[in-house]
């Protein structure tokens, strides 16, 4: 577990009052208190996540600690944001966003990569899971299918605190400046300085920069600017340039009456709780309302919790929902197009009307003879355009986009 929890010792205290099998921000939690969220961004003109549109215009943007921009940020990725949200649920402004990679440094195995783009990767010796909603950027492949050994990719999602990384974005890189890869200490060894990091062995000899005070189960990030040696049979070694602790913006201490919302991963799942982002939740902590089936949570899932700080300092936990997973996806062109849906024919057949959201990750990759939009929204899709959309079909028969890429038309 990290060192650092969102929960703190509240966990065990925390009152769920309502739990919904769908994405986006509810309207009885969110009021006009300072607000702080992370998740993942689905879109720009403004930034949009964790399904509210924020207004940016007076916010500060950081990346990796340092002052940026938000065109530098993308789709997928993981963010801070503090400001308000209005009592709409569905709009706010936001003061600060900060934005900080999960992982960044060679990819070593690409075996565990199906044909469709889905699985598993093993970058810095962490195993990076792979779904339908990841990202996938890159200046010089086409497809996330491409990637080969010692390809150099930076890696935003979520930690499970076991070693594995759900994706959100994975983009590629050129060259390595500083490799980087955070987690939990494990085997530590204070004689032969090195320690663990999921399966990457770390030697922290050399280093210039150890904080005191190394144990197994804290959480830190560890940098080095040389490649790794070693190989995946007898394992690689990273020699550690920096180790610091690291708390990846999840121990909040806000004020009261602050309201708190995270994007996260659920795993280990047992008879007594589950993780989330790596910190235990006890299911005798929990309040349950709506007869909610906790055994209906599945590893690997991501929830979004929300809830307000307390009198006490405490993080209580009032709503979780389950985010909805892609299921499918086609290509087709555009026939209709709305403020809030969009109607591709499939193989010049087959017409398919989606319902587009807040939640709805938009990407512009449309590049022959254009510069892609950064700030690509439904009002700048046209009738005859050509687009991928992944979607999901919920209880009612409607298909809800997940994903909508505007792309150049097929040849032909």
């Amino acid at each position: 577990m990290k060192a650092n929890s969102i929960f703190k010792k509240s966990i065990l205290a925390a009152s769920i009052i309502a739990i919904t099998a769908c994405s986006g921000t509810s309207d009885e939690t969110i009021g006009q208190a300072n607000s702080k969220t992370v998740g993942v961004i689905t879109g720009f003109g403004s930034i949009y996540v964790n399904g509210v549109k924020y207004e940016t215009d007076s916010a500060s943007v950081k990346i990796d600690g340092a002052s940026s921009f938000e065109t530098s940020l993308g789709v997928g990725d993981v963010i801070t944001l503090e400001g308000i949200v209005n009592p709409d649920g569905t709009t706010g402004i936001a003061t600060a966003v900060s934005c900080n990679d999960e992982l960044e440094g060679y990819v070593l195995d690409v075996s565990g990569l199906l044909g469709d783009g889905t699985g598993n990767l093993n970058v810095m010796g962490q195993t990076v899971k792979i779904t339908a909603d990841t990202v996938f950027n890159s200046d010089t492949m086409a497809s996330i299918t491409e990637l080969a050994a010692q390809d150099i990719v930076e890696v935003s999602g979520f930690p499970d605190g076991t070693g594995v990384i759900l994706a959100t974005r994975i983009e590629t890189k050129n060259s390595a400046e500083d490799v980087e890869v955070k987690g939990v200490i494990t085997a530590l060894d204070t004689t032969a300085l090195t320690f663990k990091i999921g399966g990457l062995s770390v030697s922290y000899s050399n280093a210039s920069e150890v904080p005191s005070g190394l144990a197994n189960g804290l959480f830190v990030e560890v940098k080095t600017n040389t490649a790794l040696s070693g190989d995946l049979n007898t394992g690689f070694v990273l020699a550690a340039m920096k180790v610091e602790l690291e708390d990846d913006d999840s121990d909040f201490d806000g004020a009261e009456g602050d309201e708190i919302e995270i994007q996260g991963v659920v795993s280990e799942i047992n008879e007594t709780g589950f993780n989330f982002n790596g910190t235990r939740v006890e299911f005798s902590s929990l309040d349950l309302e709506d007869n909610f089936d906790v055994n209906s949570l599945v590893s690997g899932a991501m929830i979004t919790v929300e809830g307000h700080i307390d009198a006490n300092g405490n993080f209580i936990v009032e709503e979780i929902e389950e985010e909805h997973e892609s299921e499918d996806e086609v290509k087709g062109t555009v026939t209709a197009v709305t403020a809030s849906s969009v109607a591709i024919i499939i193989d010049g057949i087959t017409e398919k009307t989606f319902s587009v959201n807040n939640d709805t990750r938009m990407i512009d990759e449309q590049d022959e003879n254009v510069v892609p939009l950064h700030y690509f929204s439904l009002a700048d899709v046209k009738i005859g355009e050509y687009l991928e959309v992944e979607y999901y079909t919920d209880g009612n028969g409607n298909d809800i986009a997940t994903e909508v890429e505007r792309e150049d038309a097929p040849q032909g």
